[in-house]
């Protein structure tokens, strides 16, 4: 994961701080394209999609500020920081097409893909509203320590975001972002500084009690080929040992790839095809099986509370207990939902283990279960 800042590593700045970042072309380590242009007068870099690494920059603890402007055709843009590479970072995002609602400003990590995690991390501590004015110089600032980040929009005096507790990766790479569709957008006046910003400590995790954080996955496969009736031998497969973050879910994008597909929808009436996304086994969709163990001191029904985005397929004991699809498109954005789902679960007394099939089509892919005590 580290390759890619590896060969920044020989053009590193030596500047005393800040550090101004020239608009040109040579300055950016970039997943697609990237040019220095004019735009509203003045000097800028523009992106068409993806990420952008400032070549040299390593900036755990401190201050990332510029001025973005999207454009009539902008769908996303923003900044990443904390980046291992271009792939692996911490992100802001800015949505002008939600100006003045609370989903304007994002905090979204995006690990193993230049796409984040949003339908995972949503909603207080992950989202605000601000006003984002197309063909319009807007000044951010991202204050950073090793896990906390305050966002300013529009020289706001207090956070317009603050995001409590960074999922957390281990570079110091800074660069700019913009949406996966090709819309572009434009950033000028970019600069860095290693002065402390004052941030609070992250509050202590509250993980409910009864919480499943130890776990086992496998490769991802394509959703195609999962079976919701039948699982496959186990023993045949590979598995690798997770824990759950400090919220209590198991992100899957730390550990997998995660496609960019979409639910299948019909193409002549552009609805969603609901009967053929409830079989769950959808071609374009990511599929990990994700194990545990549950002991119990006597046979009894349990209430098993499952969490997921976009969907998960229950098995105790071999037998399947419960499907649930929830991806972007079938009742809002595809947000992860903490509670709403319960499944009553046969325990034998003593030893079970429980298996979730993690299904994931694009946004954030994750999944929790908790036991009730």
């Amino acid at each position: 994961m580290r390759i890619a800042l590896a060969l920044l590593a020989p053009l590193a700045l030596h500047a005393q701080d800040p550090v101004d970042v020239a608009p040109d072309a040579a300055r950016w380590l970039a997943t697609d394209s990237v040019r220095a242009e004019s735009y509203l007068g003045r000097p800028a870099i523009y992106i068409d999609r993806g990420v952008a690494l400032v070549r040299g920059a390593d900036l755990r603890r401190g201050t990332l500020e510029l001025d973005v402007a999207a454009s009539p055709r902008t769908s996303f843009l923003g900044v990443v920081f904390h980046a291992e590479s271009p792939t692996r970072s911490e992100a802001i995002l800015l949505r002008p097409n939600d100006s003045g609602n609370p989903e304007a400003v994002q905090y979204s990590p995006a690990l193993n893909g230049v796409a984040g995690a949003w339908q995972v991390y949503h909603g207080d501590g992950y989202n605000a509203s601000t006003e984002l004015p197309r063909e319009r110089w807007i000044h951010v600032r991202v204050d950073m320590s090793d896990s906390v980040a305050a966002v300013y929009v529009n020289g706001a005096e207090k956070p317009t975001l603050l995001v409590p507790r960074l999922a957390g990766t281990s570079g110091g790479g800074l660069g700019l972002w913009a949406g996966a569709y090709g819309r572009g957008a434009y950033f000028s006046n970019v600069r860095y500084s290693s002065r402390p910003a004052a941030l609070p400590a992250p509050p202590p995790p509250a993980v409910p009690d009864g919480t499943l954080v130890d776990w086992e996955i496998t490769d991802a496969f394509d959703g195609a080929a999962l079976t919701p009736l039948a699982l496959p031998r186990l023993d045949t497969l590979r598995w690798q040992r997770v824990h759950a973050e400090a919220e209590g879910f198991v992100l899957v994008n730390r550990y997998r790839v995660a496609p960019n597909s979409a639910p299948p929808f019909d193409r002549a009436t552009r609805t969603l095809l609901v009967d053929s996304l409830m079989h769950a086994r959808v071609p374009g969709s990511r599929v990990v099986l994700a194990r545990t163990t549950i002991t119990s001191a006597a046979e009894r029904t349990g209430r098993l509370h499952v969490d997921y985005s976009d969907g998960a397929v229950v098995y105790l004991n071999g037998r399947p207990l419960f499907l649930g699809m929830d991806p972007q498109g079938l009742h809002d954005n595809g947000y992860m939902r903490r509670e709403g789902q319960v499944v009553f679960a046969p325990l034998r007394k003593g030893r079970n283990e429980l298996v979730i099939a993690s299904i994931e089509y694009t946004g954030g892919w994750a999944f929790a279960a908790r036991l009730e005590p």
